[in-house]
Formats: structure tokens, C-alpha cells, sequence
């Protein structure tokens, strides 16, 4: 799940940009060949596992309708003598919040919810120990405005496991829990609001949530290495994960609250799924522009923050640095599982995307890396990101 978001983040975020931007600095001024661009990405993704501690890193550039870039670094295995080759899998964390999204807004454009009715209408068993959960909206999920107390992710981070429980258990969980705060006060992470969003498009397109995903998302943007711990895939693909320098591979981080975090992809897929968001594949333009929306603008969003995380609808951030200082709206979003990471960059005026995704490290590691990959590719169309 994505766990770095209070305030310090926005100051270690800020070093590291500094840090990452500083040492490529020269070669940003050598000739834009494509050379130079993986030149370039393989260098920003070197720094990201040396200094994240990463054992594997996979990124993935997409521009203009294609993945047009790709690379790794580190290793595999560290018992197994295996090259990697870009078709590793790794779980994207809270990366899955934007599917979670998508979902909603492709239900809410074909008139099945609004996003601004009452949980309730949709979910008739959801109740809580505080009358104040009527006034929760669909929106207040995707803008962690709802008021909800956070994460209850019983039996949700397991090895090896796909037991659904802790998505299926949810209502009940929450039926003896209160409220922090009034739902639309203020915004705070929230991983409980986006497990009620999935169920909320379980119950209104009365579809298990993964199938809907596959029909709707997934296949109509053609991304064919995606999947949820309890999808029917070849699970040797995915990135081996170590407890500290132990040479003996864990079992497979499985994290069972899917519509919040539970989703695993290859870098390439990842980018290609942020390209599908910067025309028409999935969403309208308006559900599109929905989803960039400064959702804290609306007031619920403490007027003095230091902190980066922006949100719209599932995004992170809608004003990411340093391409809002040049004018130019990108949209983020980290995840973080217990042992993988990944980082989406969207750039929707230049219909790029790219994707950083890693076993050990860390997201904020891998954003970083994706806005680097990004600053250089826009360089080599002429776009000066300062």
C-alpha cells in the first residue's frame, strides 16, 4: 500500500528530486538520439536501486500509443541463475487504486452511479457505529475524504495466499468502527475507502470486480500481463522478494484487498495502462478531466500543508513538481506491498507515461525515477521542464 504520505515525504521527496535532477544534469544536454534516452533511463534507474536498496527495477517509457522504451536492473534471483528479460512481474501496490477508479467513472458515464450519491444506495449492508456514514459519498472514496479510520487489512497481506477474506469481511469490520471525521472535512489516505469502492462495482455491475476489470479495462487497452493474486497466471514470473540479505526467496507477496492494492503488472503493461488515460481508450474526456481535478481545492485540504500528495480521483497528486512549475499537469501515483514497489508518472498533454516498478526499494524511489525518465523524454521533443 502506498505508507509515505505525511509530511516528511514532501521534504525527502523534494531532496531526492534535487539529488536525482543534479547528476544527470550534463548529459541532458547531449544529442536526444534514443540512445541517449536509455543511456539517460538506465542511469536514473541504477541510482533508484543503488540508494533504495532494490533487488530488481524494471521501468517502462510509453509515448504517442506505444511503449517506446524499456529496461532493468539488478537481479532476478539471487540463487537462480536467470537473466532478466523485461516480462517479470511485479506487484504495483496502490497503483491499483487508479483501476479501482476507472472502474467507478466508466459506471458513472454509463449512468449505473453518481459519484456524488450515497454509498449506501449501493451497498445496503454497509453500516457503522456513527450515523455520519450516510453522508458518505462515492467521491469521498476516491478523494480519502470519507472520514473512514484507515485500513483494516485483517488476513490482507499474506504469502502465498489469495484468501479473499479481508475484501469480503469488510462491511462487517466496519459495522462496529466510527468515523474520524466528519465524511468531506478533510482528506487522509484511506486504504478501507477504496476496498468500498470495489465493492461498489461489484454490486452495481454485478461482477466479480477482477472479471470487470479484465472485460473493461484490461482487454479493451490490450494489457495482457496484469493480474490479482487470485488470477490465473504463471506466478514464476514474478520478481523474487528477500528478507534482508537472506539468499532464500520468500513466497509471493499477495495483498488481498485488491480494488486498494492488490495487483501485480510488468512495467511496460503499468505505462501502457497510464497511456490508455490520455485519450479515449477507457474514459471520456471529462471523466478524464474529473479524475485530474484538484480534489483539495475543494476544501478539504488543510490551507497551510506541506505535504505532496495532491489528490484527485485516486491520483496522488494532479500537481506534480518539478512539471508544475513549467506549466505542465502530471499525475502520480506510489504503491508500496510489504516487499514490492511502483511508481506512475502521467503526462496527459504530451500523452506520455511512464512506469518504475521494483522488489524492495521503495515508491517514492520509483516515482522519482519515472519523472527523470519523463523530464529527458520531453527534452528530446524540445520541452524544457525547469
Amino acid at each position: 500500500m502506498n505508507v509515505l504520505h505525511t509530511r516528511w515525504r514532501a521534504l525527502v521527496l523534494a531532496l531526492l528530486l534535487a539529488v536525482s535532477l543534479a547528476v544527470p544534469a550534463a548529459a541532458a544536454e547531449t544529442e536526444t538520439a534514443a540512445e541517449d534516452l536509455q543511456t539517460l533511463a538506465d542511469t536514473a534507474a541504477s541510482y533508484a536501486a543503488q540508494y533504495g536498496g532494490a533487488q530488481s527495477l524494471q521501468y517502462a517509457l510509453w509515448q504517442d500509443g506505444e511503449i517506446v522504451l524499456t529496461g532493468q536492473t539488478g537481479t532476478f534471483s539471487r540463487s537462480e541463475n536467470r537473466l532478466m528479460t523485461g516480462d517479470e512481474l511485479y506487484g504495483i501496490g496502490s497503483v491499483s487504486k487508479i483501476y479501482t477508479t476507472v472502474a467507478v467513472m466508466q459506471l458513472a458515464e454509463d449512468g449505473k452511479l453518481s459519484l456524488d450519491a450515497p454509498v449506501t444506495r449501493y451497498l445496503k449492508d454497509f453500516k457503522m457505529a456513527d450515523s455520519r456514514y450516510k453522508d458518505i459519498t462515492v467521491r469521498m472514496l476516491l478523494n480519502h475524504s470519507s472520514g473512514l479510520m484507515g485500513s483494516t487489512l485483517d488476513s490482507a497481506l499474506l504469502f502465498d495466499d489469495s484468501d479473499p477474506s479481508s475484501t469480503d469481511l469488510l462491511l462487517e469490520r466496519l459495522a462496529s468502527q466510527r468515523l474520524k471525521a466528519d465524511p468531506g472535512a478533510y482528506s487522509v489516505y484511506c486504504n478501507d475507502g477504496f476496498t468500498l469502492a470495489e465493492l461498489v462495482v461489484e454490486a452495481v455491475s454485478g461482477m466479480d470486480f477482477m472479471d470487470y476489470v479484465d472485460r473493461y479495462i484490461l482487454a479493451p487497452a490490450g494489457l495482457e500481463n496484469t493480474f490479482a493474486p487470485a488470477s490465473t497466471f504463471d506466478t514464476d514470473r514474478l520478481a523474487r522478494i528477500y528478507q534482508g540479505t537472506d539468499t532464500r526467496a520468500l513466497p509471493r507477496d499477495c495483498l488481498n484487498a485488491v480494488g486498494a492494492g492488490g495487483m501485480y503488472a510488468s512495467a511496460s503493461d503499468l505505462a501502457a495502462f497510464g497511456g490508455a488515460l490520455t485519450d479515449s481508450t477507457l474514459l471520456s474526456q471529462s471523466s478524464l478531466d474529473a479524475m485530474a481535478y484538484p480534489e483539495y481545492s475543494r476544501g478539504i485540504w488543510p490551507e497551510d500543508t506541506l505535504d505532496m500528495l495532491s489528490f484527485g480521483l485516486g491520483w496522488d497528486a494532479v500537481e506534480w513538481f518539478p512539471f508544475s512549475q513549467s506549466g505542465i499537469q502530471a499525475l502520480v501515483k506510489g504503491g508500496d506491498t510489504l516487499y514490492y514497489h511502483a511508481g506512475l508518472v502521467v503526462i496527459p498533454e504530451y500523452d506520455m507515461a511512464a512506469a518504475v516498478v521494483s522488489s524492495g526499494g521503495a515508491s517514492t524511489y520509483n516515482e522519482l525515477t519515472a519523472t527523470r525518465i519523463l523530464i529527458d523524454a520531453l527534452a528530446a521533443e524540445g520541452v524544457t521542464v525547469n
